[in-house]
């Protein structure tokens, strides 16, 4: 049995497991910085989106995926300073990582759980000191969406090499 792996694209400079390392850790830190404003910190509101910004193009892909998916990800990194009413937003981060990933429709399916959790943590969360524990739990949810999303194409990708397989085994002949 092998397993699959994401293909690597083609890409015009630099090795793409490179690129998808520093394109992903850029992304993740570019949000990351942008939560960490306060008043005597606002030079963070800068340097965070401008290194998801560096992240999204660094990624490999198909280049107009990941400018399409640029602003909704800065808008939405920039949303959760607001607190936990707005955790929604990490379905908007999750659904951007998954479109400029080039997932299958099925993969989209991931984006429920990080839903169903900014609701719970709207209901849960009430105040502002709180907003730690609803960046933490809406990170690690994002996270672990992720991998389904990858899991959901995985399996997608094994229904579609079992098709022909199945369609040119011969059918049993039984001898005479």
């Amino acid at each position: 049995m092998t397993t699959w792996i994401d293909p690597t694209p083609r890409v015009r400079w630099g090795d793409p497991r490179w690129r998808h390392a520093v394109g992903l850790l850029m992304i993740l830190l570019g949000a990351a910085l942008t939560n960490m404003v306060s008043t005597y910190s606002l030079w963070f509101v800068l340097v965070g989106p401008c290194a998801q910004l560096l992240g999204w193009l660094i990624l490999p892909g198909a280049l107009w995926r990941r400018l399409v998916v640029i602003l909704p990800c800065l808008l939405a990194a920039l949303v959760l300073i607001a607190g936990p009413d707005f955790a929604g937003a990490f379905a908007v981060l999750l659904a951007g990582w998954l479109f400029a990933r080039h997932r299958p429709g099925r993969s989209y399916l991931a984006l429920i759980p990080v839903i169903v959790l900014s609701f719970v943590l709207k209901g849960a969360l009430n105040e502002y000191s709180q907003h730690w524990i609803g960046l933490l739990s809406g990170s690690l949810a994002s996270v672990a969406c992720a991998w389904l999303g990858w899991a959901l194409a995985l399996w997608r990708q094994r229904e579609m090499a079992a098709r022909p397989a199945a369609a040119t085994v011969p059918d049993q002949v039984t001898a005479e």
